[in-house]
């Protein structure tokens, strides 16, 4: 007989949803009657299975947060670019089949943003910045280029005409766009007294989202190196990043100017940021730098560069490569070397601190008051000041000339146009660069251009990629600041104006001959070069903010 069924029949049990991390210590909990050595190894693996959903976590949740906040530049950035378009009126190119690929990229109108905040400075940094906006809108019909610059009190007009009048760089002022930013002030050195290096870096980031929030641009040149602008625009922009680098913030070989045993809280400092250095030179897509010493020291201190490529949507890294700066060297080797030269000493380079002009000047004087000196040798001084600390830097040179008994023989040319540092380097003798591991030297560039013989400190991309052999034979001379050294810089000037007149004349043919690397056709072919795969990945970068349904 069928027993009867309950009147009030219990409901089924409900199902309880168990914590992950219960659910993860329930089924890798040891048993207690198991050896160490195998609860040792469930505990490791439990803590390897919580850190990665943990990093994974995060690295999900930054990526949500950074399209979220792109998105929102992005659409607030689109009426600054329509009317950027609609005003210089971009022309429309057909792609041919025939054409390369980054031609193909450039048929679309695109912005190439350049952050440059000291654009208006006139040195060898900003020659590098408008010979590449010149190469890119002559090759590019349909390209704008955004200049990300601090220099408020100019008009653009005033900042064309500069690097008219500068570097003979003739600039298509309808294409070209200025972007105004207000905190410089927080990558000038004067803001961090302490720190400056952090400070800088750290100060960097707000003034690269200033840039990005003013006008977003379709690639991302940073040409001043300021790398810690490159994780907030890749992240938030999903654009590729190009770094033109000419000076590390960082290398290695300041590790060893420093005791562990007296400095080794600096030392920590900077092995940290040396760190956090290498993660954001890893969002950089392409990676330029301006001579062998950059290069050497980069490759070095941006390891992380390749071992994160894939984690952060980068699938093509591509190789570091090292692209002279345009020197401007064809008129300059114009010049007919075999007319006498005067004795003058030339320097060409801004009124900064690293620059180390009262080493010229100290050791200028040692050649003055010695016998080695021809008559009426005098001292110029060329260079460019960016603000009131190299002005007072230019004063207290003035007053240390004024010391040494040398003021009649020394002559600072501040500012000066282009027609009259050529009017130098065609009589001066004499070309000396003092600076302790300058990263490349424009300056020296153009005394070797010149025919001048080039007299530099026995470090950095002067020894190494300027001032180097000729078929075998001397272009130049080295000097050391290294105390009891014979080979210092009174000495190395006095060598030269002993020479005669056909040493001197066979110094000058191979100086000549040997500039010939550094025109500004190879620097505009290595940049097209490099812009073509930018334009690549552009198109790449795109297509992929389409496909997850963002803003193009």
């Amino acid at each position: 007989m069928k027993a009867p069924s309950s009147p009030n029949p219990s409901p089924p049990l409900a199902k309880t949803r168990t914590p992950l991390a219960t659910l993860l210590w329930s089924t890798f909990k040891p048993d207690p009657r198991a050896s160490l050595s195998h609860r040792v190894a469930v505990y490791l693996c439990l803590f390897f299975i919580v850190s990665t959903l943990t990093v994974l976590g995060v690295y999900l949740s930054v990526k949500v947060v950074a399209a979220i906040i792109g998105s929102r530049l992005r659409r607030k950035s689109e009426r600054v670019r329509r009317s950027i378009f609609e005003n210089f009126k971009t022309a429309e190119v057909e792609a041919d089949t025939s054409e390369t690929e980054g031609k193909k990229n450039a048929s679309r109108a695109v912005i190439v943003g350049f952050f440059h905040p000291y654009c208006n400075a006139g040195g060898g940094g900003e020659r590098v910045l408008w010979a590449a906006v010149h190469a890119t809108l002559k090759e590019h019909k349909n390209a704008v280029c955004a200049i990300y610059t601090g220099d408020t009190d100019v008009h653009k007009a005033e900042i064309i005409e500069k690097v008219k009048t500068r570097f003979e760089i003739d600039l298509d002022e309808d294409r070209i766009f200025i972007v105004y930013l207000l905190k410089r002030r927080l990558v000038a050195a004067s803001t961090w007294p302490r720190v400056t290096l952090l400070g800088q870096a750290l100060g960097s980031i707000p003034l690269g989202y200033e840039a990005i929030s003013k006008l977003v641009p379709d690639v991302f040149v940073d040409t001043m190196g300021y790398a810690f602008t490159y994780p907030l625009v890749s992240l938030l922009l999903n654009i590729p990043v190009a770094a033109y680098v000419h000076y590390p913030m960082i290398s290695t070989d300041m590790f060893s100017t420093l005791s562990l045993t007296t400095q080794l809280p600096k030392y920590i400092y900077w092995r940290i940021f040396a760190l956090m250095y290498a993660f954001a030179g890893a969002f950089a897509d392409v990676v330029v730098t301006n001579g062998t010493w950059t290069f050497n020291h980069i490759k070095s201190v941006w390891w992380l560069n390749h071992l994160l490529s894939l984690a952060f949507d980068r699938s093509k890294k591509l190789e570091f490569k090292i692209l002279y700066p345009p020197c401007g060297t064809a008129d300059l080797q114009k010049f007919d070397i075999t007319k006498p030269r005067q004795p003058i000493v030339l320097s060409i380079a801004q009124f900064r601190l690293e620059k180390r002009h009262e080493i010229i000047l100290e050791e200028f004087a040692k050649l003055v008051n010695s016998d080695a000196a021809p008559p009426h040798t005098q001292l110029v001084l060329i260079g460019s000041v960016r603000d009131d600390r190299d002005r007072k830097r230019v004063y207290e040179l003035r007053l240390l000339a004024r010391e040494l008994g040398i003021n009649d023989h020394v002559h600072f040319v501040l500012e000066a146009k282009w027609d009259e540092v050529k009017n130098y380097l065609r009589t001066a003798s004499v070309g000396v660069n003092a600076m302790w591991n300058e990263h490349f030297g424009i300056g020296v560039v153009e005394y070797t251009a010149a025919g001048l013989i080039s007299v530099v400190h026995e470090s950095g991309g002067p020894m190494m990629d300027i001032v180097v052999p000729f078929e075998g034979k001397p272009t130049g001379l080295y000097f050391s600041t290294k105390t009891n050294t014979d080979t210092t810089l009174a000495g190395a000037l006095a060598n030269v104006f002993s020479m005669s007149p056909d040493e001197q004349l066979e110094y000058r043919a191979r100086a000549q001959q040997s500039a010939t690397r550094f025109s500004v056709e190879n620097f505009d072919r290595g940049w097209l070069e490099r812009l073509r795969v930018l334009l690549m990945l552009e198109e790449f970068c795109r297509v992929d903010r389409i496909s997850r349904g963002l803003p193009s």
